[in-house]
């Protein structure tokens, strides 16, 4: 005898439904409230969690500050944000440094302390692309490297170049200016 696929299913309901316990037997059941809330409360969290993380990890970092074996550190430069941040990176490797971003056509004002004069020495030496090293032994102990650079248009991932210089003694703060671009106007 063939039994058909329909028959078959009917069956094993059936013999499922046997072992089922009668609702009338079933203790009562638990209020799921407070689950449903803690389990709404942990996929919001998640999702959080995801929509934060996910673009902290697939973005670029503002900057790099990387001790090297022979003791220069490598910087790269991706965005000209946080320079508060870039100080203090650089001063725990060993740098004293002021990074002034400042807008395009503006600078800041000069004199800001005593600057070291460089005929042979260069603080910062380029690499290919954005990445430059500084050697801290190139410091004298009361010298710090002062970086302005001026953004491009108001995006902090673009510049239109700047100046690099080292003062010894305290830097006075950057007090904007116009700037001279000896008639060359890049905007």
């Amino acid at each position: 005898m063939v039994v058909s696929f329909r028959d078959k299913l009917l069956q094993e309901l059936r013999a499922e439904a046997a072992t089922v316990v009668s609702w009338e037997s079933r203790p009562a059941p638990r209020p799921r409230t407070h689950r449903l809330v803690a389990a709404a409360g942990l996929a919001a969290a998640v999702v959080a969690v995801v929509m934060v993380a996910v673009p902290l990890v697939s973005e670029t970092p503002a900057f790099a500050v990387v001790r090297n074996p022979d003791g220069t550190v490598t910087v790269r430069i991706n965005e000209f944000v946080r320079p508060k941040e870039l100080e203090r990176r650089l001063r725990e490797e060993g740098v004293r440094a002021v990074i002034d971003y400042v807008p395009y056509g503006q600078t800041c004002r000069e004199p800001r302390g005593e600057i070291v004069p460089q005929p042979q020495r260069m603080p910062l030496r380029r690499l290919d692309g954005p990445d430059f090293w500084i050697d801290p032994k190139d410091f004298g102990p009361d010298e710090t490297l002062v970086v302005v650079m001026h953004s491009a248009n108001g995006d902090p991932a673009k510049s239109h170049g700047g100046s690099v210089g080292v003062i010894r003694g305290l830097v006075a703060p950057c007090e904007l200016v116009p700037a001279e671009f000896g008639g060359v106007d890049r905007e």
